[in-house]
């Protein structure tokens, strides 16, 4: 019931952006971790890739990709082993890291302290022997012509340290989506 609940949102958000997938159909099998991890893609591509990460029967699942699943620490993320490095934000990779909306690519980085830097992202817990910061990417409003219905787009840099990963660095983007309904 829960996957068919997501299977309809990514099919619903999907047509949304029909008129964009027009010039060049969304496939999450094809898209490009890089291109996640930077925000460059919207936040109703990210829903659709996100579902079909997690669905084993997609040809974008985590299996079709040769991912392997690795424990984690928290229950918060769900981590994969990447079937060779990927890279990004000028590091090397192959371990990728998932919330409820982002991605992250897990870097063997301790400080990101010069990385934030070069992304212009402040850490907001300096002194604190943590790093957290973001740097707002888009923050956009689309509304479909035919049928009224909008879709409020926020993604976001992150930088981050966190517990479950001892001495790694995240930086990733986080999508922010919201179905907005016509006006009566």
């Amino acid at each position: 019931m829960r996957a068919t609940y997501k299977f309809a949102l990514a099919a619903l958000l999907s047509c949304f952006f029909a008129d964009a997938a027009r010039a060049a159909p969304f496939d999450p099998a094809r898209v490009d971790l890089a291109d996640v991890l930077a925000c460059k893609i919207d936040g109703g591509h990210y829903v659709g890739f996100a579902v079909s990460i997690s669905d084993n029967g997609s040809p974008g699942s985590a299996k079709a990709r040769g991912w392997v699943k690795i424990p984690t620490k928290s229950l918060m993320f769900s981590s994969y082993r990447l079937p060779k490095p990927l890279g990004v934000f000028g590091y090397t990779t192959s371990t990728v890291a998932f919330t409820s909306s982002a991605m992250f690519a897990v870097l063997d980085l301790q400080n990101p302290t010069a990385l934030g830097l070069a992304q212009g992202v402040t850490n907001i817990l300096e002194g604190s022997g943590q790093f957290m910061g973001e740097r707002l990417v888009d923050q956009s409003t689309r509304v479909d012509k035919e049928t009224g219905f909008g879709f409020k787009n926020r993604s976001a840099l992150q930088i981050t340290t966190n517990s479950a990963f001892p001495g790694k660095t995240l930086i990733g983007c986080s999508y922010d989506g919201k179905l907005q309904f016509p006006a009566l």
